[in-house]
């Protein structure tokens, strides 16, 4: 019986070892100077266009080109962090990374390519 939980001990132990904690940026990739072809439009297509687009429910809005996410940029920054604009996209909040990275791509310039 000794035998028998000290094998276990060592099994349960050797799980928790081999175990790692990865953080959004680990999974996602951090993006530190992030451009509208490479990150935001891959961005803007998975997350965005279905509603925004001119075929979409929110067709008033739409976010098919560099230019027009350009225009709703700081509207698209408030409601990405989801605090005082409401949350967007309306199945919920982004992982904290493409938040991180559309706001740094504000913060940068807005740069296109």
């Amino acid at each position: 019986m000794r035998t028998i939980k000290f094998s276990l001990l060592i099994a349960i132990g050797s799980l928790f070892a081999s175990c790692e904690s990865n953080t959004y940026a680990d999974i996602f990739g951090y993006v530190e100077n992030p451009t509208y072809e490479a990150n935001i439009k891959p961005l803007m297509n998975a997350q965005c266009v279905s509603c925004h687009s001119t075929n979409g429910t929110e067709s008033g809005s739409p976010l098919e080109t560099y230019q027009e996410v350009v225009d709703y940029a700081e509207s698209i920054s408030c409601r990405l962090d989801g605090v005082s604009c409401g949350v967007m996209p309306q199945t919920g909040k982004l992982p904290q990374v493409q938040i991180d990275m559309f706001n740094a791509w504000v913060a940068q310039g807005l740069v296109q390519q």
